[in-house]
Parts: C-alpha cells; structure tokens; sequence
C-alpha cells in the first residue's frame, strides 16, 4: 500500500491541506471539533506525517544537526573541520551533540525532532544502533553518517576505503623485505575492522606467504590487551617472532611500540611498526609513526554536501506536496554512499628486515 500523503487525509477529513497541515503543527487556529475530527482520521489511518512537510510548516531552519560520540574521539574535530568549511559557504549552522556509547541515544533522537531545529542530522558512527537513524530517513529526515565504523546500513555515508588502504600499509612493509608481519586487529564487530584484516590475509597469499595464525592477536582497542598479546609476540623464539606489526589504528600502534619498549626491542631496527588513521599525535610520538592516513577532513565535507542537498531536495518535496504539484509516489533512489580513498604516510616507525634478529632483552643488559 502507497504511503499516505497530507493530501490523503485532507480528502478523507473532507477539508483543505492547509487545514490539515495547522492540526499537525498544533495551531491555535484550529478550533477543537475540527481538530479532533483530523486526529481521528490520523489514527484510523495510521498516518505518519512526514518530516518535509511538518518542518515546512513550522519555518525552515538553517540548522543541520551533528551527533557524534564525543568530542575527546581523535577524528572529531577533523571531521568538524571539515563539515563547517562547507556549512560556513551556506549560511547553516551546526547544533552540536554529544552521545556516548554508555548511553541509548533515543531520547536524544527524540528531543532533535521534538525541537524542530535541525532540518537534518549528519552523525558519526559509533556504538549506537542505527535503527532510529534509518527510521527517521524513511520518514523523510536528511539523515547521512560519516561511517568511520564501515557499517553496512541503508543510509546515505561517506567512508574510507579500509581495504585498500590495509593493502597499502601490507604492500610497504613486504616491499622492505618482511615476511614474519603479525596483526593486532581492531573490535572485530566492526567491518572496518573485517576489512583490514581481510586485506592483511590477502596480501600475504599474494607474496606467496601462507598467514600464520600465531602473528594474529585481538587487540578490540584496549590499551591493556593490546600491550599483553604484544608482548606475547615479542616473547616469541627469533625465528618465530615478527619484524613488523600491522597494527589496525594508530593508538593501537602506540600500544604495540610500548610493548616492543618493555621487550628491549627498538622500533624500527628491531620490529617495524605500521598503524592506520594518522591522527594528530602520530606525527609527534617517537619514533614518528608510519601510518595510513583516513581523510577525515574531506569526509566531512563530502557528508556536509550529501546532507545539504538531502535537505534542498527536501524542501522541494514539501513545496510540491503542499502545492500540489507532486502526482503519484515518488520511489527514491537507494542511498548514495562515497568510499574515500587513504593514503600511506612514511615516517620513521618502519624499516627494513633487521640484519640480526638477536633479542636485545633488558636482561641480557643486566648481564653485561
């Protein structure tokens, strides 16, 4: 069954669309029997008003928005940079929230539309379900993700490309000889995650090098795992043990090098170390980290442009809608979604196979 329009129930109540349009927006003009009987056509129906056409009614805003994890994330203010360097040519503003994994951002979904502020949403993936998101994008709300998570949803999204760049990263460390590259793998959950370590296993099998099961370790982001299954790998025979370490975010990364630290091992001489995100610090730590760099900048802008045309082609919608311009049901396009390409930054956390693979273990100093 075709989706009810304002004009439907404007038939069915024997009124005019624009009396319709004041009872859903609660106008005083309204007097109460017209009013009730509107309401008791909704019900009946089940009528679910759509977003362009109630936000048309109420005054169009020059807000978007912006739902992210928290602002202490380390791709945040990247992304914001770039959403406002397209937002600040079009004279929308951006309303800034905050929702934490700990914590069901329903209510706050809730309090957005309550408002009618925002004329749409652009959200960073995180933890949170996605459901709502996709509900409010069926009901007509702009709704685009900068998907730093690779979640498969039918939402429009802007992405990077994790499997080539994991590519990338796995092509320059065989390029300097090594062969024995361990992985310390991400939330596993994530696809983004499933897409790098993919890309890891692949590249192997095309040098012709069968992946060894002991040089994966979860790592899930935390600090602590990560350091312990390091050192598990560090404590390995010197045959066995990696010369290099993929590791599948740069903090995960940081983690792997203090590991090599404590096991005497110095990086690169000793254990090349490559991660993935080129956040700010990576370029400050010591050494410089190696890196695949995500384009976190022009994700916001691309997600910023999807979204602000999302909301011109709604406005046009409602004017047609409550013109009556629009004939027949609409049936909208799938969801745009831009996979944005990485790049690889060489620093100084990568080198070539070491010479000599003889532990300098602090207590072989001792010894000395």
């Amino acid at each position: 069954m075709a989706k009810l329009t304002i004009r439907d129930i404007a038939a069915l109540s024997g009124l005019s669309k624009s009396t319709v349009s004041l009872v859903l927006n609660n106008s005083p003009k309204v007097d109460p029997a017209t009013r009730r009987h509107v309401l008791a056509v909704i019900r009946r129906h089940n009528y679910v008003p759509s977003f362009a056409a109630t936000a048309l009614a109420k005054g169009s805003t020059r807000l978007i928005g912006m739902i992210v994890p928290g602002l202490s994330w380390h791709m945040v203010a990247s992304i914001n940079i770039g959403v406002a360097a397209v937002t600040e040519r079009t004279g929308f503003d951006i309303i800034l929230y905050t929702a934490t994994n700990d914590r069901d951002y329903g209510p706050l979904i809730d309090r957005i539309l309550t408002s009618s502020m925002s004329s749409g949403l652009l959200v960073v993936t995180h933890e949170q379900p996605l459901e709502p998101l996709v509900q409010l994008h069926e009901d007509g709300m702009p709704v685009v993700l900068v998907n730093t998570l690779g979640t498969e949803v039918a939402l429009p999204s802007v992405t990077a490309d994790n499997y080539e760049g994991a590519s990338a990263a796995m092509d320059y460390l065989l390029q300097l000889g090594h062969e024995r590259i361990a992985c310390v793998q991400g939330r596993m959950q994530y696809q983004c995650c499933q897409d790098r370590y993919r890309a890891y296993l692949d590249a192997l099998r095309a040098a012709g090098i069968q992946p060894d099961p002991e040089l994966t370790k979860p790592g899930d982001f935390n600090p602590d795992q990560i350091r312990a299954r390091s050192r598990e790998l560090f404590a390995l025979p010197v045959g066995r043990r990696p010369t290099a370490v993929f590791a599948h975010s740069d903090v995960t990364a940081y983690s792997v090098m203090t590991a090599a630290s404590d096991a005497g091992l110095r990086v690169p001489e000793d254990v090349s170390v490559i991660g993935f995100d080129d956040i700010e610090s990576a370029a400050q730590i010591r050494p410089p980290l190696t890196t695949i760099q995500q384009p976190f900048v022009e994700m916001g802008k691309r997600a910023a442009d999807l979204l602000l045309t999302a909301i011109r082609a709604n406005d046009e919608r409602a004017n047609d809608e409550r013109s009556g311009d629009q004939d027949g049901e609409q049936v909208p396009a799938g969801p745009v979604r831009l996979s944005m390409p990485t790049s690889l930054i060489v620093r100084s956390s990568c080198g070539p196979v070491p010479v000599t693979r003889i532990r300098r273990g602090r207590s072989q100093t001792a010894k000395a």
